[in-house]
C-alpha cells in the first residue's frame, strides 16, 4: 500500500483545541515567567521548543494562571514515531510506530481516536520535558536568583523552584465512570479487575501493581484456608507447625513463579517485554550534570561523574541509612521495657481495666514504625535524588533498596528478638499479630477513609467557589477554554498528586514478610492479610480514579527490583521457620539424647536445604514465560527479518533498474 505523507494524513484532523495537560502557577508567578515558558512550549522542535499548543486562563476563584496544552495531530505522530511507541498492526502483532506504514496499523481510518488519551498525555509530557535552557538562558525571567545552565529542563525547574506549582493530565469523566463500576463498586469486591482498562488508562506501570496485588491476593485463598482449620481443631503438634510451614514455602514459591508466567503473559500483550522494548533507555527528567554526548546514540545529554555519585552513596546515604537503622534498634529496646513495664503493671493488679495496658505497648511500637518508616522514605527519597542516577531505572531500584533494607530491619528486628533471643514461642504469636493487625487496620484508615471524606468535602468546596466564578479572563490573543474542562481543571487541581506505585509496593512486601516469615508461629496471618488485601484493591481503586489526580502513563515490563526483593523474603523464610521448628521443645525431645549440638545444627541445616532444593525445583519446573509467548515471540522475529529481507531485496532490485537505465543511457 502507497504510503501517505504527514500533510496528507493531518488533513483529516478538527482544529479544535484539546487540553489534556494542565500547568498550573501561583498567584504570586512573575507574569514574564509564565510568558516565556508559554513561548517555548509553543515553539518549534527546530529552534528548541515543544512545538505544542497553549492556552492561558485566569480563573476568577482563584486568580492563579492555568495553562492548557494540548498538541496537533502531526505533533503526535511524529513524536511517537521518535519515542518508539508500540501500536497493534494489521500483521496481529504490535509494531514500532512509523509514519510511512501508519494505514498498516488499527484504528488509523479515524485518527481522532487512533492514539488514547493516556498516550496523547504521555507524549505531551515527553515534549515538555525536552525543552531545556539555551547558553542564552541564565535565569528563569523575574527571578534572577533561580539560576539556569545549558541542558537544564525548564519544566522541571520551574516545578522545583516552585514557580509552577502542578502539572497533571486531565481524567476523562466518561471513560473513569465506567470504570469505577467496573472496579472499585462494592458489588465487585469479588470479581476479576478490568486488567486491560487499567492499562489502557493508567499505563503499564500502574496495571502491573494491580495485576500483581490481585495475583497475590488470590494466592493467599489456600493458606488462609489451611491457617482457619488449624484454628477450629484441637490438634497441637510440632508436626502441624512443620506441615504448615513447608506448604507455605513452597506455595510462596509457586505464587511468585506464577506471577513471572502472567508478567510476561501482560507485558507481551502491551509491548513492553524487555526483549522488544528499546535498548537505550534516555536520562531520567532530573538528571543533571554538564552537557556532553551520548556515546551510543550521538545524541546531546547531561552528563555526570560515576566516581561522584559513587563518593555520595557510600560517603553521605550509607551512613544515613545507618543511622536510621541504629534509631530502629533503639525503639525496639524501648518497646521490649515499656513491654515489661507494662506486665510487671499488669501482674501487681489483675484487673479487667488494667488488661489492655498489656497490648499498649505493642500498638504504640506498631504506630512508631510506620512513623518512623514514613519518616526514612522522604529521607531516602533525597538521599536517591542526591546521587542523580542517570537511568529511571536505576533510580527506582536504589530506592527499593534502601527502603527494603530500612523497613526489613525496623519492623522485622523485634519478631527475630523475641524468636531468637527470648525463645518465646507466645510472645512472637501474639506480637507478631499485634504488629500485623495494627499496621493493617492504621493502613485502612489512613488510605481509605480520610481521603473520602477528604474528597467529599473538597467537591464542595470547589462546586461553591465555581458558581461564583461566572466568568473567567482570558489571556490576549487566546480563545477562551470550555468552561466544562476549566471546571474539571480547578476540580482536579485540588487532588493529591498520586506518588506512584513504591508505597504500595512496600506495603504488600512487608505484608508478605508478616504472612511467611514466621508461618508456623501464627498459621492466621494469610487470613487477616487475605481480608485487607480485599478491601485494599478496592480501596486503592477508588483512590487512582476519586481521590488523586491522574498520573501520566508509564511504561513497565514487570514490578522490578520488588520481584526479587519478594523472592529473597521466601529464602530467609525457609531459614526462619526451620530454625523455629527446629528449636521447639518438642523437637528437641525426639532427638537423642547423647546427640551433640552441632549434630542437631547439621540436621536441621540438612532439612533446611532440602526444603530449598524443593523451592528450586518448583522454580525450575514452572516456566518464566508460557510456551504460547515463546511462540508469538519468535514469529515476530521471523516477521521482522522476512520484513528486513524483503525490504533489503527491493532496495537491491531499485538499484539494479537504475544502474540498468544508466548503462542505457550511455549507449544511446
Amino acid at each position: 500500500m502507497e504510503s501517505k505523507s504527514i500533510e496528507e494524513i493531518t488533513e483529516r484532523k478538527s482544529d479544535a483545541f484539546e487540553p489534556l495537560v494542565i500547568i498550573e502557577f501561583t498567584s504570586g508567578t512573575k507574569q514574564a515567567a509564565i510568558e516565556w515558558l508559554m513561548a517555548h512550549i509553543q515553539e518549534s522542535k527546530l529552534d528548541g521548543g515543544a512545538e505544542l499548543e497553549v492556552k492561558m486562563m485566569v480563573p476568577q476563584h482563584q486568580q492563579a494562571t492555568i495553562l492548557y496544552i494540548g498538541a496537533s495531530l502531526d505533533r503526535y505522530l511524529v513524536s511517537a514515531e521518535m519515542m518508539q511507541m508500540r501500536k497493534p498492526h494489521t500483521a496481529g502483532d504490535l509494531r514500532e510506530f512509523t509514519i510511512s506504514d501508519l494505514e498498516n496499523f488499527k484504528g488509523s481510518g479515524e485518527m481522532s481516536t487512533f492514539f488514547t488519551t493516556a498516550e496523547k498525555q504521555k507524549i505531551i509530557l515527553k515534549e515538555l520535558n525536552s525543552i531545556r535552557a539555551s547558553e542564552f538562558d541564565l535565569h528563569i525571567p523575574g527571578y534572577e536568583n533561580y539560576k539556569l545552565y545549558p541542558g537544564k529542563r525548564i519544566v522541571k525547574e520551574y516545578l522545583r523552584r516552585e514557580v509552577a506549582v502542578r502539572l497533571f493530565p486531565l481524567h476523562e469523566e466518561e471513560f473513569i465512570d465506567k470504570l469505577g463500576k467496573e472496579w472499585y463498586m462494592p458489588r465487585q469486591c469479588c470479581s476479576v479487575q478490568p486488567i486491560g482498562k487499567i492499562q489502557k488508562y493508567f499505563g503499564e506501570k500502574i496495571a502491573m501493581y494491580f495485576a500483581f496485588l490481585g495475583l497475590y491476593t488470590i494466592s493467599l485463598i489456600p493458606p488462609a484456608l489451611i491457617g482457619i482449620i488449624y484454628f477450629i481443631t484441637y490438634w497441637r503438634s510440632v508436626y502441624r507447625e512443620a506441615i504448615f510451614a513447608v506448604f507455605n514455602l513452597v506455595w510462596s514459591t509457586i505464587f511468585l513463579e506464577s506471577w513471572k508466567r502472567y508478567c510476561s503473559e501482560l507485558s507481551f500483550q502491551w509491548g513492553t517485554m524487555q526483549s522488544v522494548v528499546a535498548k537505550f533507555e534516555e536520562p531520567r527528567p532530573d538528571y543533571f550534570g554538564k552537557i556532553g554526548k551520548n556515546p551510543v546514540t550521538g545524541k546531546a545529554e547531561p552528563v555526570y561523574p560515576k566516581l561522584k555519585r559513587v563518593l555520595r552513596f557510600y560517603l553521605v546515604s550509607l551512613p544515613v541509612t545507618a543511622m536510621f537503622l541504629g534509631i530502629a534498634f533503639v525503639f525496639m529496646l524501648t518497646y521490649f521495657w515499656m513491654q515489661a513495664w507494662a506486665d510487671n503493671v499488669y501482674f501487681k493488679n489483675k484487673t479487667l481495666l488494667q488488661y489492655p495496658i498489656i497490648f499498649a505497648p505493642t500498638i504504640v511500637y506498631a504506630i512508631s514504625i510506620g512513623i518512623l518508616n514514613a519518616i526514612y522514605r522522604k529521607v531516602a527519597s533525597l538521599l536517591n535524588d542526591f546521587e542523580n542516577h542517570r537511568l529511571q531505572s536505576s533510580y527506582e531500584n536504589h530506592l527499593i533498596m534502601k527502603l527494603v533494607l530500612f523497613d526489613f530491619v525496623n519492623c522485622f528486628i523485634s519478631l527475630f528478638y523475641v524468636a531468637f533471643y527470648l525463645q518465646d514461642r507466645a510472645l512472637l504469636r501474639s506480637h507478631l499479630a499485634c504488629l500485623l493487625i495494627t499496621s493493617q487496620v492504621t493502613g485502612q484508615i489512613k488510605e481509605a477513609m480520610v481521603p473520602f471524606f477528604f474528597v467529599k468535602r473538597r467537591s464542595q468546596q470547589m462546586e461553591r467557589a465555581m458558581k461564583k466564578a461566572a466568568s473567567f479572563k482570558t489571556g490576549e490573543g487566546t480563545p477562551e477554554v470550555d468552561y466544562t474542562v476549566q471546571k474539571q481543571a480547578s476540580l482536579e487541581s485540588t487532588m493529591d498528586q498520586y506518588e506512584g506505585t513504591m508505597d504500595e509496593y512496600l506495603e504488600l512486601f512487608l505484608q508478605f514478610g508478616y504472612v511467611f516469615l514466621f508461618s508456623s508461629a501464627f498459621p492466621l496471618a494469610a487470613l487477616w492479610a487475605l481480608l485487607n488485601n480485599i478491601t485494599e484493591i478496592r480501596t486503592d481503586a477508588f483512590k487512582m480514579c476519586r481521590i488523586f489526580q491522574r498520573p501520566f502513563a508509564e511504561s513497565a515490563s514487570g514490578i522490578g527490583a520488588w520481584q526479587i526483593a519478594f523472592e529473597v523474603i521466601g529464602l530467609i523464610s525457609v531459614i526462619t521457620n526451620c530454625a523455629l521448628i527446629g528449636m521447639d521443645p518438642e523437637v528437641q525431645h525426639l532427638m537423642p539424647s547423647s546427640m551433640s549440638t552441632v549434630n542437631m545444627v547439621l540436621i536441621f541445616v540438612a532439612v533446611e536445604h532440602v526444603v530449598l532444593a524443593v523451592k528450586a525445583a518448583v522454580a525450575f519446573f514452572i516456566p518464566d514465560v508460557p510456551r504460547w509467548v515463546e511462540v508469538e515471540m519468535a514469529r515476530v522475529e521471523y516477521q521482522s527479518k522476512q520484513a528486513l529481507i524483503k525490504e533489503n531485496v527491493a532496495a537491491s532490485y531499485r538499484k539494479k533498474q537504475m544502474l540498468r537505465k544508466m548503462f542505457l543511457s550511455k549507449e544511446n
